[in-house]
């Protein structure tokens, strides 16, 4: 008897073989393939791009995004999501104004602005873990009420910080440091312009959530959480203390963003500072490479997520292009960048 054939021939199975590995390559370089293309767009297209000043730019308005993301990539580990983000920026920012015009000085305003935004960060955290409503559901009411609550505390109007210690530290730069003697342009750069504050400030925070992605236990149980939280709950994991931390510190690196796009513009407006950066950082996010079904917290990822969208604002901002057109585009990166991370 001859026997039947329903194994695949071996061309078939070469075929379904590098349908495969072409899949695998979308899903690990898809992305710098963008930003590769992105990059050479800009050279192309957009006046000036390589001069220091552009890149400079580029990088300070990318520092928000940067460090919303860092915190929306450690809620994302945990299998949450935080689309409040903006929101608390803008109280974080208004409640630092509001001390500061109130005749308080700017340190201790701005660390009760970060302590308005951690406040923020904990209602989602014990709404999310100790009364078990969904994320987007919480941060989406806290986004609502956020916004309004922040105009509340500025009033009708915003208030500027013009020639205020707020817009001093916006334009502050520290000295460079010789990176390497054969870098003549880059070292002359950093001796006659120095490195703007808020990427100093960026760099830490980079620094520091490396550091407790890699090394701290918290993000361990953060990422058994994301992966299956009724395991790390039988493990002993306190769920609700991690949840709950993981929000606050979310809200925290909000705070400190929020205060810094407020030195950079030198103005808190309640309606706008922030807006629709909630977008930006789940894009940075996503283009990173953390999973949103939770698990590892990809830090470097997000930052270059945050650089990626940040370059599509340039095509936009650069070439003259309507601003809506940069939020249709950032949507179509978002979408892609999902589904080039998504199980195959």
């Amino acid at each position: 008897m001859s026997s039947s054939t329903n194994q695949p021939t071996p061309t078939t199975s070469r075929g379904f073989l590098e349908t495969m590995r072409e899949m695998q390559l979308m899903k690990n370089y898809g992305m710098l393939f963008f930003f590769c293309l992105l990059v050479v767009f800009n050279i192309f297209y957009t006046p000036n791009f390589l001069s220091l000043g552009t890149l400079e730019n580029t990088l300070r308005q990318a520092v928000p995004i940067i460090i919303v993301g860092l915190g929306m990539t450690m809620v994302i580990s945990s299998g949450g999501i935080d689309i409040s983000v903006g929101a608390i920026m803008a109280i974080s920012a208004a409640v630092s104004a509001r001390m500061y015009t109130a005749g308080v000085g700017i340190i201790p305003a701005v660390a009760c602005g970060i302590l308005a935004a951690a406040i923020c960060g904990l209602l989602n955290g014990v709404l999310v873990a100790r009364f078990k409503i969904q994320p987007i559901i919480v941060t989406l009411v806290v986004m609502f009420a956020g916004r309004g609550f922040a105009q509340m505390i500025l009033g009708e109007f915003p208030i500027s910080l013009s020639d205020t210690p707020f817009d001093e530290f916006g334009t502050c730069k520290v000295a460079g440091v010789l990176i390497h003697i054969s870098i003549m342009n880059f070292i002359l750069y950093f001796k006659t312009s120095g490195v703007p504050i808020s990427i100093v400030i960026m760099a830490i925070a980079v620094a520091i959530m490396l550091f407790v992605a890699r090394k701290t236990i918290f993000a361990r149980r953060v990422e058994a959480i994301g992966e299956n939280s009724e395991a790390a709950r039988l493990a002993g994991i306190n769920i609700f203390s991690v949840t709950v931390g993981v929000y606050v510190l979310c809200g925290i690196l909000c705070g400190v963003a929020g205060n810094i796009e407020a030195t950079e513009i030198a103005s808190v407006n309640a309606a706008k500072l922030g807006q629709y950066l909630e977008l930006d950082a789940i894009a940075a996010v996503a283009i990173g490479g953390t999973a949103f079904s939770g698990g590892r917290a990809r830090i470097l990822g997000t930052v270059f997520g945050a650089v990626v969208v940040q370059l599509v604002t340039v095509i936009v901002n650069m070439n003259d292009i309507p601003h809506h057109y940069s939020l249709v585009f950032k949507a179509l990166v978002l979408i892609v960048a999902i589904w080039s991370q998504r199980d195959k």
